[in-house]
C-alpha cells in the first residue's frame, strides 16, 4: 500500500526551498539531519531534483531552438523567386515548430506535476475512507480565563483548523502537559492532513492513562500513521484501539 514516490505539498515546498538555497541555516541543518536518517525522504528529495532538472532541460532546449531559429533567419539569403502571398500567410499563421516545442514543455511539466502532486496517494485515500474529524467540545464563551481556548474551539468546529492551531499553540506553551490541548492540536493537524505533528500530539495523549481522550487519541494516532504510510506502526496502534472501525481498517492493512 505504500507509495514512497508520493510527494505532499508540504514536502514539495520544503524540497524547493532546500534545493534553491532559500532555507535559513537552522532549518537547513535540521533538514539535512532528517534526510540523513530517513531513506524514504532522501529518495523523495532525489526525485524532486530529477523533476527540476527535467524542467530546466526542457526550458533550455526550448530556448536553444529559438536561438537556432533566429540564427537561421539572420543568415538565410533572400530568394529571387517570390512565393505567393497565401503561402507566406500560412507560414506566419501556423508556426508549428514553436507550438510543438511549447506543447512538449507543458506536457513534460504537467506529467511530473500529476505524478508527484496530483496522483492519488493510496495511503491518503485509505485515511480519508475512515477519517472523521472529532466533533469538538461545547463552548460557553463566558469565562475570561477560558476565552482563548473557547475561541479556538469555535474555529476548530468551523473547520478553521489553522486558526485554532495558532491559538492553542500559544496556550500549550504555558501548559505543555495539558491533554485537552494536546488532543485538539493533534485533531487540528490531522484534519489538515499533517501527519507528523498529529502523531506528536496524539502519541502523548494515547500513552496517558489518566486522559479522558486516550481512547480517541489511539484511534486517531493509528489513522495518522496510515496517512504517513507507516503501516507497521498503524497496525500496532490500531490493535489497541476500541473504535468499531479499527477491526475493518486492520483487515485492509494486513491483507495488502
Amino acid at each position: 500500500m505504500k507509495n514512497n514516490n508520493h510527494i505532499s505539498q508540504e514536502e514539495f515546498e520544503k524540497f524547493e526551498r532546500f534545493i534553491l538555497g532559500h532555507m535559513a541555516d537552522q532549518e537547513r541543518i535540521a533538514f539535512e539531519k532528517e534526510i540523513a536518517s530517513d531513506k524514504i525522504l532522501s529518495q523523495k528529495l532525489e526525485d524532486m531534483k530529477v523533476i527540476l532538472e527535467g524542467v530546466e532541460e526542457a526550458a533550455f532546449r526550448n530556448n536553444l531552438d529559438k536561438i537556432h531559429q533566429e540564427l537561421e533567419l539572420d543568415t538565410s539569403k533572400p530568394t529571387e523567386i517570390k512565393k505567393p502571398d497565401f503561402i507566406k500567410e500560412n507560414i506566419h499563421l501556423f508556426p508549428w515548430k514553436p507550438i510543438s516545442i511549447a506543447a512538449s514543455l507543458l506536457l513534460t511539466i504537467g506529467f511530473f506535476v500529476w505524478l508527484f502532486l496530483l496522483k492519488p496517494d493510496p495511503n491518503e485515500k485509505l485515511f480519508l475512507a475512515y477519517f472523521q474529524a472529532d466533533p469538538g467540545l461545547v463552548t460557553a464563551m463566558s469565562s475570561a480565563s477560558n476565552y482563548e481556548f473557547d475561541r479556538a474551539m469555535v474555529d476548530y468546529k468551523s473547520a478553521n483548523y489553522q486558526e485554532a492551531i495558532t491559538r492553542w499553540e500559544k496556550l500549550i506553551q504555558d501548559k505543555p502537559e495539558n491533554d485537552t490541548l494536546q488532543f485538539f492540536l493533534g485533531a487540528s493537524h490531522l484534519a489538515l492532513k499533517k501527519a507528523d505533528p498529529a502523531i506528536f500530539y496524539f502519541d502523548a495523549v494515547a500513552t496517558n492513562e489518566n486522559s479522558n481522550f486516550q481512547k480517541d487519541a489511539i484511534w486517531y494516532l493509528g489513522l495518522a500513521y496510515v496517512l504517513e504510510g507507516k503501516e507497521d506502526r498503524a497496525v500496532e496502534v490500531l490493535l489497541q484501539s476500541q473504535d468499531p472501525q479499527a477491526i475493518e481498517l486492520l483487515k485492509e492493512l494486513t491483507e495488502k
